[in-house]
């Protein structure tokens, strides 16, 4: 990294089962990130600002099939060891509060010049947004913070849900509109708006280097545009059109003012779905469960 020059935070906000890991993955691709941060979660999540929110006692929503949030200790001792396994250097800390924020910053100094933070965990929680906030203006002088949210057809992304995890699709309804009406009023903060972009998660695998390109640009960074992972079709997309749980009028009408239509959204009862969601709520997931616990 050149003396001098800011190191680049791009933080990828969603729900769950909302093509989140495709994006990392491009975006890492382009933009040559070589290195990254061990983490004891999938798919290179670190959850870090939501253990950050509980481990400074800030409001918190529980979240579907996941242990977030945090109890305050286990919150703590997560952090800790994540700093200490990924960090080159010991350090030493006045508080939680300087742990969370110098921690950190000497993480993505490490890891950078480019560093990209992915947990769909933190669109839902206000709390974890707002530390993330504070740490870009903590750190405005010494680095660009950059936050892209994807979006899913809620069908796909409920049915990816109900289908991996078995859970309620009432309340994975309450949870979907709170994430993405976070994001609505998180784009406004912290005028002006060039740093937060959102796309579509069908629009950005319809063509992955133009997207990626596009996102890269407005963020002003130089993207290196070789051989992009194609994304492949996932179960529930290719079951999307069987989905027979009517979402909402809360759900059509926020998912339209994020582009999709009306013939997108709508799901009829079926026969077929009323065996299928049966099977998965009485047989697949009891199994699943029991092959884990068996594991």
């Amino acid at each position: 990294m050149k003396a001098g020059a800011k190191i680049d935070v791009i933080y990828i906000l969603s729900e769950k089962s909302s093509g989140s890991s495709f994006l990392f993955r491009s975006l890492k691709d382009a933009l040559n990130i070589k290195t990254y941060p061990k983490t004891i979660h999938f798919e290179s999540e670190t959850l870090y600002w939501t253990k950050a929110a509980s481990l400074l006692d800030k409001p918190q929503l529980k979240m579907l099939a996941s242990a977030v949030p945090y109890p305050k200790a286990r919150a703590r001792k997560e952090i800790q060891d994540f700093l200490k396994e990924n960090l080159n250097h010991d350090i030493e800390f006045e508080s939680d509060e300087d742990m969370v924020f110098r921690g950190w910053f000497e993480l993505v100094r490490q890891f950078g010049p480019v560093f990209i933070e992915k947990s769909p965990h933190h669109l839902l929680q206000w709390s974890a947004l707002e530390l993330m906030l504070e740490f870009e203006e903590r750190y405005k002088s010494e680095i660009n913070c950059h936050y892209i949210c994807i979006i899913r057809n809620p069908k796909d992304v409920f049915l990816s849900q109900f289908r991996r995890w078995n859970v309620d699709l009432k309340l994975l309804e309450n949870q979907w509109l709170v994430a993405y009406m976070n994001w609505k009023e998180f784009s406004k903060q912290n005028v002006p708006p060039y740093n937060k972009a959102a796309v579509r998660y069908e629009d950005f695998v319809a063509n992955p280097p133009v997207k990626v390109a596009e996102v890269c640009s407005k963020f002003g960074m130089p993207v290196q545009l070789g051989t992009l992972e194609k994304a492949k079709k996932s179960k529930s997309s290719n079951q999307s059109e069987k989905f027979g749980y009517k979402l909402s009028d809360s759900i059509l009408n926020l998912s339209k003012r994020y582009g999709y239509s009306e013939d997108s959204l709508t799901c009829q009862p079926s026969l077929y779905w009323f065996f299928y969601a049966n099977y998965i709520k009485f047989l697949y997931s009891p199994l699943k469960r029991i092959y884990t616990n068996f594991k």
